[in-house]
């Protein structure tokens, strides 16, 4: 095998950012396939982003033998289930952020994984982006002195309510869509974190806004904020890092491609460091297809999908809320 041939299950709008316009810069990956719930939406969507067959269904694409992996943008609620059916039919699998509704469904999930041979990874793709790498190091390299405080923030409005990040049935709320992103950055620069305490919002059952209260490996206290009622000034997308010797701020850190920016504050002197300008979404996708085609490490893999969904889990009981739970195929 000289490429990767992805099929995507479901006409989800985040394929085009994700899926079919980075592909383009990544030979070893090809989107071949679609299928969705709707066989004309598949086309439609198969028609606007180039991708060649259209197959009747979520089942047709799974059993085609031109297909090697599945790109599963469905609802949280679904990930789960259609990674299971994915990895019983040989596929390798890239799956959405969160990973799964809950820490015990990624643990099986996980465990299907290890002894399938397969590759089955999260599509957390800003953990691949090299700038990520550039914060670890320069705290590595004593930038700003000893850590004393860690805070992450994605707080952006999704003001219409049908939206499924609205549904609790369809594992919604601002931490499983927004506050995945600072948790993911947080552990990566830090380790497993300990959730010590957690508020939230609560609309129907689910968190339209979330803070975070972390205890960080070396004693260090984070702080992760998620909303999706925020507006105006309110709205944050924005990661600090404070130490005895000064601070480092990332602008745009879950996209680094859109704008970002790391200033780095000692001594009252400023300096920003360079971000690499390619999308986030390529530098995954290459990490997909070494780990497919080369046995690489796959970066964002299933060890730290169940990492990150039981700090997930320990947030919302933390906040007085119900864990997610996954949705029946149907």
């Amino acid at each position: 095998m000289s490429t990767v041939r992805l099929g995507v299950l479901g006409a989800a709008r985040i394929l085009h950012d994700a899926v079919a316009v980075p592909a383009a810069s990544v030979p070893e990956v090809e989107v071949t396939a679609i299928a969705a719930r709707d066989r004309s939406r598949a086309q439609a969507t198969a028609d606007a982003e180039g991708i060649p067959r259209v197959l009747d269904d979520y089942d047709a694409l799974l059993a085609d033998p031109d297909v090697d992996a599945v790109y599963v943008p469905t609802p949280a609620a679904l990930h789960g289930p259609w990674m299971r059916r994915a990895i019983a039919a040989g596929k390798h699998v890239l799956c959405e952020k969160p990973f799964t509704a809950n820490a015990a469904e990624a643990e099986e999930i996980a465990a299907l994984a290890a002894g399938s041979g397969l590759v089955v990874m999260e599509a957390f793709h800003s953990q691949h982006h090299p700038s990520w790498a550039r914060l670890r190091a320069l705290l590595a390299d004593g930038a700003v002195g000893d850590v004393v405080s860690a805070e992450a923030d994605f707080c952006v409005e999704i003001a219409d309510r049908s939206d499924i990040r609205w549904q609790e049935s369809m594992a919604g709320g601002a931490l499983m869509d927004l506050g995945v992103y600072p948790l993911r950055l947080l552990t990566h620069l830090f380790g497993t974190p300990t959730v010590r305490a957690a508020e939230a919002v609560d609309v129907d059952g689910v968190d339209a806004e979330i803070v975070v209260h972390l205890d960080l490996p070396g004693g260090v206290p984070g702080t992760v904020r998620a909303s999706m009622v925020a507006t105006g000034q309110d709205q944050s997308v924005v990661a600090r890092i404070t130490g005895t010797a000064g601070t480092i701020t990332v602008h745009a850190p879950y996209a680094p491609q859109n704008g970002g920016r790391i200033v780095v504050e000692r001594d009252g002197v400023e300096v920003e460091e360079p971000v690499d300008p390619e999308g986030s979404y390529v530098w995954m996708l290459r990490s997909f297809a070494g780990a497919v085609l080369r046995g690489e490490d796959p970066v964002s893999g299933t060890a730290q999908a169940v990492e990150a969904m039981r700090v997930v889990d320990a947030a919302y009981l933390a906040a007085g809320m119900r864990v997610r739970e996954p949705a029946p195929l149907g």
